[in-house]
């Protein structure tokens, strides 16, 4: 694969909400995954300000990619728009094949202005491919 990457926006045909679920369930700070200890930086993207653990998952208005994971073998990934125009990466998995995501997983949020920020930099080249596969 080339180190060159589609910035447009690309969608699946389906989507089911459904499929990611599990892991924002656990997007809380009682939970041990509030929105300030998932957020990652985007260091060359303008700067973000998601507020408080009340609007991620909750402003989620568009979904463009939505990627099932399975505990202890794949994560599950989910692209799209917030509510306030800043798009989203969100990323979890779980280490063991058994329990839950307390104490037994990890998470990751990368926001940024612009789209292209998010395929850029914050999707590794497995993420990406698995993007190109399952949008168009």
């Amino acid at each position: 694969m080339s180190n060159s990457r589609i910035y447009t926006i690309r969608k699946s045909a389906t989507l089911d909400p459904g499929k990611i679920m599990l892991p924002l369930l656990f997007v809380n700070k009682q939970f041990g995954y509030s929105v300030e200890t998932i957020f990652r930086k985007i260091h060359s993207a303008p700067e973000v300000h998601l507020g408080t653990d009340v609007t991620f998952p909750n402003t989620i208005e568009e979904y463009f990619w939505i990627h099932e994971g399975q505990q202890g073998k794949e994560p599950w990934i989910a692209l799209g728009l917030l509510n306030n125009g800043i798009y989203f990466l969100f990323s979890a998995y779980m280490i063991s094949p058994t329990g839950s995501f307390f104490k037994n997983g990890h998470m990751n949020l990368w926001a940024s202005t612009r789209f292209s920020d998010l395929i850029q930099f914050a999707m590794d080249s497995t993420i990406y491919s698995l993007y190109l596969e399952n949008t168009s």
